[in-house]
């Protein structure tokens, strides 16, 4: 059961404070420079709004009942803290000596976007200590999940609204088909990709991303067939690597990492589209992570 204090306020809980510091209504009204009604009926919404009675009232004196006791024990010291984290916040170097950690995916070209973005934010924040991770897709929804990567740069794809991520487009390019230069194919002019369905594929197995095997098998259907996949592999250097042995063809973005390899020939696919994408979780309490976010959304162009 979840229970809900949204008529609760600081207010009240420093007159309940007040209360119980002096048990006695009119010298904690004083005390607070209000008036003893306005603290009365103020006492009495928090009473009502938690469900239990706090103060023993007589005439006579004031004394706090067991839950009282309760909730001063619990609440003891809870405006200090909150002027501790309110000074905090107001700091004007919040976060910019702190550590932030990105994740990258394995065989992405990053040199595209990346070393701009961050080349400016260590020029604005240069006591951050940046530290980078190349991982497979599995990997970085993995390690982006449980906090151990507090950004990650992935493909459009990956992003999935049930994990709870904010996520911002970085660069935007087509889908390819990448075969090995001897191919037959290769070198066919007026080429399109229905040219492609009697080959086999090689692809990223759907257990490292879901999304991204599906989406594959969609748009070969789209174009009027169903790929034959001869080979799952679980990154995109095993993949590559087959793909240059001559064991199939397969679907790539294409900023992958080539280093301008002869042995490979692409085929641009001009009605399909991926992004790449920064992302990051909605609870990470990282300061880092804002600054770092929203320096690269200023630089960064789709």
């Amino acid at each position: 059961m979840i229970i809900s204090y949204k008529r609760i306020t600081l207010l009240q809980i420093d007159y309940f404070f007040a209360i119980a510091k002096y048990l006695n209504f009119t010298e904690a009204a004083k005390s607070l420079y209000v008036s003893q009604p306005s603290l009365s009926k103020q006492t009495a919404i928090l009473e009502s709004e938690i469900g239990v009675q706090l103060f023993y009232r007589t005439k006579r004196n004031v004394r706090l009942t067991p839950a009282g006791v309760v909730l001063f024990k619990e609440l003891s010291g809870i405006s200090e803290r909150i002027e501790r984290a309110i000074e905090k916040s107001r700091k004007p170097d919040l976060g910019e000596n702190g550590t932030i950690t990105i994740g990258c995916l394995e065989a992405m070209d990053t040199s595209i976007f990346l070393p701009i973005i961050v080349k400016k934010f260590k020029e604005k924040y240069s006591s951050v200590n940046v530290v980078f991770e190349r991982h497979t897709f599995k990997m970085l929804r993995e390690k982006l999940i449980n906090g151990t990567l507090d950004i990650i740069f992935t493909l459009s794809f990956e992003i999935d609204d049930s994990l709870g991520l904010l996520w911002e487009n970085v660069y935007k390019q087509n889908s390819s088909i990448v075969m090995q230069a001897i191919n037959p194919l290769a070198n066919k002019k007026d080429l399109v990709f229905e040219d492609f369905k009697d080959e086999n594929f090689i692809m990223i197995s759907r257990d490292e991303t879901p999304n991204g095997f599906d989406g594959i098998i969609s748009l070969c259907r789209k174009h009027g067939f169903t790929p034959k996949i001869v080979k799952e592999l679980p990154n995109v250097e095993s993949l590559l690597l087959c793909v240059e042995s001559g064991l199939g063809i397969s679907l790539v973005d294409s900023n992958i990492r080539m280093h301008n390899n002869e042995n490979f020939k692409f085929f641009k696919l001009e009605d399909d589209f991926i992004s790449v994408v920064m992302a990051w979780q909605k609870e990470n309490m990282n300061p880092v992570v804002p600054l770092f976010t929203n320096n690269a959304l200023n630089e960064v162009k789709i």
